[in-house]
């Protein structure tokens, strides 16, 4: 497995090893879901959480099934550590990775109409 970044350490927490060029980093979803849910106005905590958890297993996923696809440099956009306070989100790791495809497709496209 290649590296493109090392270990990222934030606070006392190992929170992502970016293997960007071989697997979707495995992030601890949890965390990220409690917080959010402490400041949403759901039904109830609990329910916020699970929702949470559902939507992030479910991008996880669809990140693992096309990870080979994703150009690397949108990786490493996309999925990056970001400052002390900063909780991962597969979420939004999956909505940057395909805006970037996306865009990435229309700049070719319209390279190739005439003008």
């Amino acid at each position: 497995m290649s590296f493109l970044f090392a270990p990222i350490l934030l606070g006392s927490q190992l929170v992502i090893a970016i293997a960007l060029a071989d697997s979707v980093p495995t992030v601890n979803i949890h965390n990220t879901c409690r917080a959010a849910a402490s400041v949403t106005s759901g039904t109830s905590i609990q329910t916020d959480i699970d929702i949470c958890v559902s939507s992030e297993q479910k991008a996880r996923e669809q990140m693992v099934k096309d990870w080979s696809q994703y150009a690397g440099v949108d990786k490493i956009r996309c999925v990056q550590a970001g400052p002390k306070v900063y909780l991962p989100s597969y979420v939004e790791w999956l909505t940057c990775l395909e805006g970037e495809s996306t865009l990435r497709q229309i700049r070719k496209d319209n390279s190739k109409s005439p003008d």
